[in-house]
């Protein structure tokens, strides 16, 4: 359960789900990375898709498959649909616990981008003749779960598009958590996909890896896998009531 949280806050990590300003949150950011955080959050909202989520114990072996359903033309509360759960319809119970953890998962979602990242620290990793790679620090107090100063962002911004085409997620260090828990080996990598070419790239998978070594007496880990698919361009259902322009919604993975 330890590593599985790990992972799952990997996710929430990297996924900038806040309502952010650009204003506040991008000031000093070099840019050619404000203006791809700028293009890809302007078009938030606009894309139903299927996820599928696998994740797999430290031996390899497939413990559990989600496949949910994200549909933002419609109410808040219905946004979200849990489909399957191992090849099969959930029972009232899982559908029920999903939704919980759901539910626990945007809440912590609430914060602007500023708050997580130091955008206005970004630095120029690498520069390839197609990519800038920027790595930008993660505030500490960023993950309620994670010593978030422990880890850094690398967000890889195409010269041809403009866009982010990969965010990944690395450590500076192993470190504990629940007290007992040493995590070594930690790190998370989302690719993004052109759906339109008139359209900025979408995250297409994410992958997470891990290990913990508990008390000293045993080691456990896992992996997450996360694919989106079945894209279907739509109408943001908060489009449809007066809402305030200018204020940049941060990608909901």
């Amino acid at each position: 359960m330890i590593a599985r949280g790990v992972l799952l806050a990997l996710l929430t990590l990297t996924s900038f789900a806040a309502a952010a300003r650009a204003a506040d949150d991008l000031v000093g950011a070099p840019a050619p990375l404000a203006a791809a955080l700028k293009k890809l959050m302007a078009d938030e909202g606009y894309w139903a898709s299927t996820r599928t989520s696998r994740y797999f114990g430290r031996d390899g072996k497939l413990e559990r498959t989600d496949v949910e359903r994200h549909d933002p033309s419609v109410p808040d509360d219905q946004q979200w649909k849990l489909l399957l759960r191992d090849g099969r319809p959930p029972t009232v119970e899982e559908e029920r616990s999903w939704r919980r953890t759901r539910e626990r998962e945007m809440r912590r979602r609430g914060r602007p981008l500023g708050a997580i990242m130091n955008m206005a620290a970004a630095t120029l990793a690498e520069e390839t003749r197609t990519h800038l790679v920027y790595s930008v620090p993660i505030k500490p107090g960023a993950s309620r779960r994670l010593p978030a100063e422990k880890f850094f962002v690398l967000a890889q911004v195409s010269k041809d598009r403009g866009e982010l085409d990969r965010v990944a997620i690395r450590t500076t260090e192993a470190f504990r958590v629940v007290g007992v828990a040493r995590v070594e080996n930690v790190e998370a990598d989302a690719k993004f996909g052109v759906i339109d070419p008139q359209y900025p790239a979408q995250p297409q998978s994410f992958l997470a890896t891990g290990t913990v070594n508990i008390a000293w007496l045993f080691r456990v880990g896992g992996r997450l896998e996360t694919e989106w698919d079945q894209f279907q361009r739509v109408t943001p259902y908060a489009s449809r009531f007066s809402v305030t322009v200018g204020e940049l919604k941060a990608l909901d993975f």
